[in-house]
């Protein structure tokens, strides 16, 4: 009894170890058939490559400068510097003008000007002959405000302080350089010639001659301070005149004048030449006027 008892405990354990197959630890189990494969893992250098990006094929383009090898992303040369492709560089697009307030006023006024112009000349071209009337009456008008030519004016006549016989004031207006004044012996104190013109006349200048021989300009006494008053202007003009042979001018400022008066305010002396004594006249050989008549 038993007996059978261990019988029926080894055949429990047989079939017992028959569920498991034994093995060493040094081996590797048999795939079980019964689960699905499993994929074989890639080495790890293999795996390290596919995680990267799939570089663009080795795709160059030769540098046309230096033959140099580029990756054709390349646009100038990485040896030389010379750039690679011919093709036009992307430009910019030019930035967008904004005309401002003033440049469209600019625009209006000078778009107005360029109108009128244009109608000024239209006008012109058709209107004729009436561009030489204007013309003519534009050179009227400018002949008419341009300033008066100043001229040589004639006294009508003169009347002195004074004169001595032979020697008269006339002797002043006769232009003749071998006539002159002489006052009567008065050495020229208190002398004065008034002047008189047949039409009103604008006075600029007043000459003066004294006499151009040499010894009778010594002989007699000559004019050296005079006074000069017109009949249109209440303010009288004082001038110096040099003692020398030369003529000289003195300006004054009138209007419409038509008498005028010269004063005899101051003398160089008379003296002697050689054997012969100074005279007692004051002496001028001519007094010429210039302006415009009226």
């Amino acid at each position: 009894m038993q007996h059978d008892d261990q019988n029926d405990q080894g055949d429990t354990q047989d079939q017992f170890d028959a569920l498991f197959e034994p093995f060493e630890l040094d081996e590797t189990p048999p795939p079980d058939e019964s689960l699905p494969p499993r994929p074989a893992t890639p080495p790890a250098a293999e795996a390290a490559e596919d995680t990267g990006p799939i570089p663009r094929a080795t795709q160059t383009i030769g540098c046309p400068s230096c033959g140099a090898q580029n990756p054709t992303a390349n646009r100038h040369c990485e040896q030389c510097g010379a750039r690679l492709s011919q093709d036009p560089l992307p430009v910019a697009a030019p930035p967008t003008v904004r005309s401002s307030a003033g440049g469209r006023a600019l625009g209006v006024l000078a778009a107005v000007v360029l109108v009128v112009a244009l109608g000024v000349l239209l006008f012109n071209v058709f209107s004729g002959g009436d561009g030489d009337t204007a013309a003519e009456d534009n050179s009227t008008t400018t002949s008419s405000t341009a300033p008066p030519i100043v001229e040589e004016l004639s006294a009508s006549s003169v009347e002195p302080s004074s004169e001595l016989a032979g020697f008269e004031a006339e002797n002043l207006l006769d232009g003749n350089p071998e006539t002159y004044w002489n006052d009567e012996s008065a050495r020229g104190k208190d002398a004065w010639l008034r002047f008189r013109f047949s039409r009103p006349v604008q006075i600029t200048e007043i000459e003066l001659q004294n006499l151009q021989d040499e010894t009778k300009f010594l002989q007699n006494y000559r004019i050296q301070g005079i006074q000069i008053s017109v009949d249109d202007i209440d303010v009288d003009l004082s001038d110096r005149l040099d003692d020398t042979q030369e003529a000289q001018r003195v300006p004054i400022a009138s209007l419409d004048t038509t008498v005028l008066t010269i004063s005899v305010t101051s003398t160089y002396p008379a003296q002697a030449v050689g054997d012969s004594p100074p005279f007692d006249e004051l002496a001028l050989e001519s007094i010429r006027f210039f302006g415009t008549e009226r």
